[in-house]
């Protein structure tokens, strides 16, 4: 039943917001009296942390799946890995992604320092792994360029999640495609400052 009503509640989450969502259609949604959610959760913001923290875990779970299955590989092709990982992720979970823009967009109040806390952590994670990566294949890398390098490599997954919600299929690709270029033009400057 937990799982139910996680699902739900990111489900009406994602069309009404938090307002909106109300313990009735959760209730509704998992054929239960509104009550009856209380035996699972203490109240509404309870609920919804729970719903949020399943919905940004499983995000972070497959960031790192995609990260091990790839961590010996080179470089550039970790870098593709993650963009085309984040973007088969959100398209496969589009319910999950309009929750988790609703929710990085218009945080309610309730729940800000929970997402600021688990954007924190799963940037920290994305950065130590990227910069354990670049100083692999580039030994003499410094610590400020790996950092500088990661975290332009973070604007770039930014960038590609936010015009994933824009674009069809081929504007995507090709978007894609330029996002490729400019990670390759990243890499090329630790090569030139060599």
């Amino acid at each position: 039943m937990r799982e139910k009503l996680l699902k739900a509640a990111i489900y009406h989450y994602s069309r009404y917001g938090y307002q909106g969502a109300t313990m009735q259609k959760i209730a509704t949604e998992v054929g239960i009296k509104p009550a009856s959610i209380y035996f699972f959760y203490q109240n509404k913001e309870a609920l919804f942390i729970a719903a949020f923290q399943k919905l940004l875990e499983e995000h972070f779970s497959q960031m790192r799946k995609i990260m091990d299955e790839v961590e010996n590989s080179p470089i550039e092709e970790i870098f593709c890995s993650l963009l085309h990982g984040t973007v088969s992720y959100h398209k496969e979970k589009e319910e999950e992604t309009a929750a988790y823009i609703s929710l990085i967009t218009s945080p309610p109040p309730e729940i800000k320092q929970f997402l600021k806390d688990h954007m924190e952590q799963f940037d920290n994670w994305l950065i130590q792994s990227l910069n354990t990566s670049l100083k692999h294949y580039y030994p003499s890398i410094s610590g400020q360029q790996s950092v500088n390098v990661t975290k332009q490599f973070l604007l770039l997954m930014d960038g590609i999640f936010w015009e994933m919600t824009m674009y069809d299929e081929n504007a995507l690709s090709e978007q894609l495609q330029h996002a490729f270029h400019l990670t390759t033009l990243i890499l090329r400057g630790i090569e030139d400052a060599k």
